[in-house]
């Protein structure tokens, strides 16, 4: 009986496939070079082993990851992190506009005065929600005008989104500032095509969970540290049904909606603590926010 199967290495400078069969060892690797896939073949080991028709399809289909460089932006794919953190936050929307082919995006955002005038970066970032082609676009000059509403612009979807086929309602956004070593503070988002604003009372928060959870918990405080009192979701699986149930998957991105508008404007901290199915060591995210009602 002949064995034959394959293995696949993705790495930052190539894609990797190796081909077994009985003893023999062929490596297949893909080298982007100027935007072009290059074949590389190595006999590892025994006889070359006859996949040529295999081979040829995974080289007219590999897209090694590229980002383009656009005058406000680099936009594109990226290499994807299998190893994930407790939590990732992917984007705080304030309001989302679904949107067509070929729109134009807007991205607004309220940028806080800030004491002493001190040197801060501003970026607005996009991933997808349910990760597929490992899209990313990272802004080069956000707006940065202080005390007032910014908005990120010229953020064409024929350029990356729509060549890539990535829906509307998959596109998540977020907009930070950072001075110097602290937290990013998230600044939460209008995404829109035209001047429409609607109006939603509650943020949205996007994350992936790096591990199985079976509740999660929301807590608010000041920037002096004091909790607020705010409806916050009940997030939980029944545990008393399956002591081992799962809210939350490993690797899955999911959402909850927090109303923060009967608070007064200001920098907010959120904790969010994951409690993993038999472990008594939960999982753990701060978000640092700036809310403007």
């Amino acid at each position: 009986m002949e064995l034959f199967w394959l293995t696949y290495f993705l790495r930052a400078d190539a894609f990797d496939i190796y081909c077994h069969r009985n003893g023999s060892i062929m490596r297949l690797r893909l080298l982007p070079q100027n935007g072009v896939a290059m074949l590389e073949l190595t006999v590892i080991c025994g006889r070359l082993v006859a996949v040529g028709a295999f081979l040829a399809t995974v080289a007219s289909t590999y897209s090694p990851a590229q980002m383009q460089e656009f005058p406000n932006r680099r936009e594109g794919t990226t290499v994807h992190v299998d190893a994930l953190e407790d939590f990732t936050l992917l984007a705080v929307h304030r309001n989302f506009e679904s949107f067509p082919r070929n729109s134009n995006l807007n991205v607004r955002f309220f940028l806080p005065k800030l004491p002493d005038n001190p040197n801060k970066d501003v970026v607005v970032e996009a991933v997808e929600l349910q990760d597929s082609v490992h899209y990313s676009m990272r802004s080069k000059s956000a707006p940065s005008k202080e005390g007032t509403w910014n908005v990120f612009g010229q953020w064409p979807t024929k350029d990356v989104i729509d060549r890539l086929d990535i829906d509307a309602g998959n596109v998540g956004v977020l907009a930070e500032y950072r001075v110097g070593n602290k937290l990013p503070v998230c600044l939460p988002v209008d995404v829109y095509q035209d001047a429409k604003q609607p109006a939603k009372p509650a943020y949205t928060f996007h994350f992936i969970t790096g591990q199985d959870l079976q509740s999660l918990d929301i807590s608010v405080t000041n920037k002096a540290g004091a909790q607020v009192n705010l409806p916050k979701p009940k997030l939980m699986c029944n545990k008393s049904f399956n002591p081992n149930c799962k809210l939350y998957a490993a690797g899955s991105t999911q959402a909850f909606d927090l109303d923060m508008s009967s608070l007064a404007e200001g920098e907010y901290h959120l904790k969010l603590t994951g409690h993993v199915p038999g472990n008594s060591t939960p999982t753990s995210l701060e978000i640092v926010l700036y809310h403007h009602p």
